[in-house]
């Protein structure tokens, strides 16, 4: 069976736009870090009550909590840049041009994956740091900080894609006989 390129670069671009979503639904929430009565997110705590009763404030000011917001940011923007840069290799016809726009959406892929995974990896780490010592309340992650690696991994899988058998498509031959005439006539007087 012939492995089929284009099939692999349509598939990257759905990673990447999928992974762009899904960022965006994992920065918009107050559900990163959860316990029974709390739950923070990268812009606001809420304070359940009860089903219906929810109240929710800013974060308090924190160089952390704007860096990690900052990186989330940051890898939700590349990442659409990358799917841009992508889907314009997948709809040239110009070889070198495809080339280039492939080799750019792999790099800023990258890019984005290290943005995500710095500040997903931040938040929680400065978030128990903050805690006080005897504070035994159980925190756990929430959907949305899950959400954020489902992110993470579908912009791996996309720049993964793009990794894969990278030159196949890009590389075209001709082939063009040539006859010597000096063996022609050599050939035609023994």
């Amino acid at each position: 069976m012939k492995y089929n390129r284009t099939i692999s670069m349509v598939i990257s671009v759905l990673c990447g736009i999928i992974a762009a979503l899904l960022l965006l639904f994992s920065i918009s929430t107050t559900t990163w870090l959860v316990n029974t009565t709390e739950r923070r997110g990268l812009w606001e705590k809420c304070i359940v009550y009860s089903m219906e009763s929810v109240e929710c404030a800013k974060n308090e000011a924190a160089p952390w909590r704007s860096a990690c917001a900052a990186m989330c940011i940051m890898s939700l923007l590349i990442c659409l840049l990358a799917t841009f840069a992508a889907v314009i290799g997948l709809n040239t016809k110009n070889c070198k041009l495809k080339y280039r726009m492939y080799s750019v959406a792999r790099g800023v892929m990258l890019l984005a994956i290290i943005c995500g995974c710095i500040g997903l990896i931040t938040f929680p780490i400065k978030f128990r740091s903050e805690l006080p010592e005897d504070d035994d309340v159980p925190w756990e992650f929430g959907w949305a900080y899950g959400v954020g690696w489902g992110a993470v991994i579908f912009m791996t899988g996309a720049c993964i894609l793009l990794l894969l058998d990278k030159e196949s498509e890009e590389i075209t031959y001709h082939e063009k006989t040539v006859y010597n005439e000096d063996d022609y006539e050599t050939e035609a007087t023994t």
